[in-house]
């Protein structure tokens, strides 16, 4: 211990203009593709807006900001107006126009082998004009009040690159217009960009950042102790006391658009991992298809214990996909009180009066504590009468196996920036064609829920929009559509002399990080 800490001194106490000049960030977000339309994820975001720009930009308050765009206007219902900023380069040189843009927006719903495409943020989209270099009209197939803000999470590559396989992305055809343009990366475990001095918003922090995947808790924590990153996150629960009583380390906190959720196969008359217990005799189909079902294994979630003695008070219990404190959500919805006896009755009510099998697959390696959390929740079903494996999965596998649909239950989180995302991402009928129910993994569907979807994104009043967004919130809740069982909270820790701006989505890059003072 005494030469470990020996050799963080030694580390920390480091000077010179190369170690001032860069960064490197230890984090559990692990980049498995250079492709910026192969996964709506949670690591690609964070890691690919370091590269590429978007028309928009949302600040660590999720205000909108210009970009690529300067400037939008509705010219009517059904029409956008896009000015574009000149003097932008990606980074081989070759000029941002009209072109780049259109080129991304046909590639958006293309990309092969997807796990979760963009097409959420494009589905309105009927045509793009150019009516110059730098201005386009966009057309969309019905009202959307949200398409500057859709548009946010869309990276413009170049048109030369829009043909691009995304295996020729990630052996590094990378060519963005961002703040850090690419020097190397090594699937799932370093990526390392160097600063563009051109950038339109100016020159960024840093001349070098390394991102480390370290995806053990005690790892990155000790990387950060050692010297060997500058900062972190997700800072173990356990960890924090120390850490914030450690003069050479800054603690850092931010609430979280996110939910850590649970999607149970409520379409399939026969799952694959769902069936009678031990000893009893089959069941007539799938019980996960009754919302009675679905409501009582809710019910039977201690969502308070796993908040406050799991995650040690970084968690708050969820009704939702976002906290109530964000426009749009619904303020009648309340998290789900734990209610065996409650729950019970439902299964009773359901004709699973003695439960039935079920296997609830979950993450290893992506969430903070996801392992233990799903085997608390394993144990508080087999409390109420399920027989319940809990299987774990690597993250590079699970979610291409959920796309597929191999699981009957999993847990998973999904991240928003506004309300009516999630629904239309995850609880709306999987519908390719219109980019809807894009992450809608279980192929949950109920036409009722997704007419009110449908309603509250096309309304242009924003008044009127936010009703319509928390009428279909409380609807496809009222279905349990699925499982809400809390948000977390983001820790971050860093050196002295460092500072991390928290954002309320799932990212941890050099962004959100700069020098004190």
């Amino acid at each position: 211990m005494r030469r470990v800490l020996l050799a963080a001194a030694a580390a920390l106490a480091m000077t010179g203009t190369a170690q001032a000049q860069s960064v490197t960030l230890g984090t559990k977000l692990e980049l498995n593709t250079l492709d910026p339309h192969f996964f709506n994820g949670f690591p690609p975001a964070s890691s690919h807006s370091q590269i590429w720009d978007s028309l928009t930009w949302q600040n660590e308050k999720l205000e909108l900001e210009p970009a690529l765009a300067t400037a939008w206007r509705n010219l009517d219902e059904n029409t956008w107006e896009f000015t574009l900023r000149q003097g932008v380069t990606f980074h081989d040189g070759t000029p941002f126009t009209a072109d780049d843009v259109i080129a991304t927006i046909r590639r958006v719903p293309t990309v092969p082998n997807s796990p979760s495409l963009f097409t959420s943020f494009t589905r309105t989209i009927a045509s793009v004009d150019k009516v110059n270099d730098h201005l386009i009209r966009i057309r969309t197939s019905s009202p959307n009040p949200l398409l500057p803000l859709d548009l946010s999470r869309v990276f413009i590559i170049a048109a030369k690159d829009a043909e691009a396989t995304t295996s020729e992305f990630n052996a590094g055809r990378v060519n963005g217009t961002g703040p850090y343009r690419y020097a190397s990366w090594t699937n799932g475990e370093r990526l390392v960009l160097r600063r563009n001095d051109a950038h339109f918003r100016g020159p960024a922090h840093w001349e070098q950042v390394t991102e480390r995947v370290i995806a053990r808790d005690p790892s990155r924590v000790a990387a950060l102790l050692a010297g060997e990153v500058d900062a972190i996150d997700l800072v173990p629960t356990g960890d924090k006391p120390r850490l914030s009583q450690d003069s050479r380390f800054t603690l850092f906190a931010g609430p979280a658009g996110v939910v850590h959720y649970i999607a149970l196969d409520s379409a399939r008359e026969m799952s694959p991992h769902v069936g009678a217990k031990d000893g009893q005799p089959p069941l007539a189909r799938n019980p996960l298809q009754d919302a009675r079902v679905r409501r009582a294994l809710s019910l039977a979630i201690d969502r308070t214990a796993i908040a406050e003695r799991l995650m040690e008070g970084s968690a708050t219990p969820a009704s939702q996909f976002l906290p109530p404190s964000f426009p749009g959500t619904s303020q009648r919805l309340k998290p789900d009180p734990l209610d065996l006896a409650q729950a019970r009755r439902l299964l009773a009510e359901a004709g699973v009066p003695n439960g039935f099998r079920l296997a609830l697959h979950t993450t290893t390696d992506r969430y903070p504590k996801d392992s233990q959390i799903a085997q608390a929740v394993g144990q508080m079903w087999t409390r109420l009468g399920l027989q319940v494996s809990v299987e774990g999965v690597p993250g590079q596998v699970f979610f291409g196996a959920a796309t597929r649909q191999e699981f009957s239950a999993f847990i998973a989180q999904y991240g928003t920036a506004e309300a009516s995302e999630g629904p239309r991402a995850v609880i709306h009928t999987n519908d390719a064609t219109k980019g809807l129910g894009a992450a809608n993994r279980t192929r949950y569907s109920n036409p009722e829920v997704d007419a009110l979807i449908v309603a509250a994104l096309a309304e242009m009043d924003p008044e009127k929009r936010i009703e319509k967004v928390a009428a279909a919130i409380d609807a496809a809740f009222a279905d349990q559509a699925l499982i809400p069982v809390f948000h977390p909270t983001w820790d971050y820790a860093a050196r002295k002399g460092i500072v991390v701006v928290p954002r309320p989505e799932r990212r941890f890059n050099a962004l959100m990080l700069r020098r004190e003072g």
